[in-house]
């Protein structure tokens, strides 16, 4: 009776075939078929059980800096995107297909990352913001250094020493926060080890807000780059000033979305203090030391 039962069973994968005659010859050749629980899987439970709560907290807690940072970047996007590309080159068609994936996987990469801060996965936020941020240099260099945007369109182009060739176009500091990136979160850095789980949506505030905060400056990095390289095109620019009336930029000083950016940083911190752990969560300070 006990064996037919389990030859009757509905599979757990959601297929609404018997297990018998979907998941289960599976697992038999995984070596799994006797000892596994089919009332638990990481990846499902992740999403349905763990994923779902920490982004429905997360949202909870940051719904107000979410909506101000929404509504920032649809506006980046509505000025910038479908622009295409305004640099003299032998295929204009190709370059304009080029630049517009290319602004689309760094919009993606905002996307991913915001996604994985609603999860609870602070350390994967940052190396995809790392990843868009690199995509933000490239931009730039096929943009305003010659010879990279033919090479690019004949597949040799190469990122080898591209910091270097752009770090002259963008503030210090946005420099200084893709080494950030590069050595806390892509490379091996403080943060791996770091004692928090992706549940309960941060126990403690250090991940929430230094996380939220990293959204919000590669949004603002973003639309640096992008009034950069579409300055010409741009009615109101935010950032950048022409040079003593030549044809170079500066930066502003006053610029009132780098206000904005340390209002709500301040706001953040506010609510949620940085060195505030959560009852019950065991808090090490060395942990979140960032190179």
């Amino acid at each position: 009776m006990a064996c037919n039962k389990k030859k009757n069973k509905i599979c757990p994968c959601g297929s609404r075939r018997l297990f018998s005659k979907c998941c289960e010859p599976d697992l038999h050749m995984l070596g799994l078929g006797s000892v596994f629980r089919t009332s638990e899987v990481l990846f499902l439970d992740w999403i349905e059980k763990y994923g779902r709560a920490t982004s429905r907290s997360f949202i909870r807690k940051t719904r107000t800096y979410v909506f101000r940072a929404s509504c920032y970047i649809d506006g980046v996007i509505d000025q910038y995107f479908g622009l295409g590309c305004c640099v003299k080159c032998s295929d204009k068609e190709a370059a304009d297909k080029s630049v517009f994936f290319i602004e689309h996987n760094m919009l993606l990469s905002i996307f991913a990352a915001f996604v994985c801060m609603t999860q609870g996965l602070f350390l994967r936020s940052g190396i995809l913001l790392r990843s868009f941020c690199e995509d933000c240099l490239v931009l730039l260099d096929l943009f305003t250094n010659d010879g990279q945007l033919e090479k690019f369109l004949g597949s040799k182009y190469s990122t080898t020493n591209l910091l270097s060739r752009v770090k002259n176009l963008i503030p210090h500091d946005v420099v200084e926060w893709y080494g950030y990136l590069t050595a806390n979160f892509t490379h091996f850095g403080p943060f791996h080890p770091a004692p928090y789980m992706p549940r309960a949506c941060y126990p403690d505030n250090y991940v929430l807000t230094i996380g939220m905060r990293n959204i919000v400056h590669g949004i603002i990095t973003l639309h640096l780059v992008l009034e950069r390289l579409y300055f010409d095109q741009t009615s109101e620019p935010k950032f950048w000033k022409r040079a003593n009336g030549n044809e170079g930029l500066t930066l502003r000083e006053d610029s009132p979305v780098l206000a904005w950016e340390r209002k709500l940083g301040r706001e953040l911190s506010a609510q949620y203090p940085l060195n505030e752990p959560k009852e019950g969560f065991t808090y090490d300070p060395s942990s979140y030391r960032p190179k």
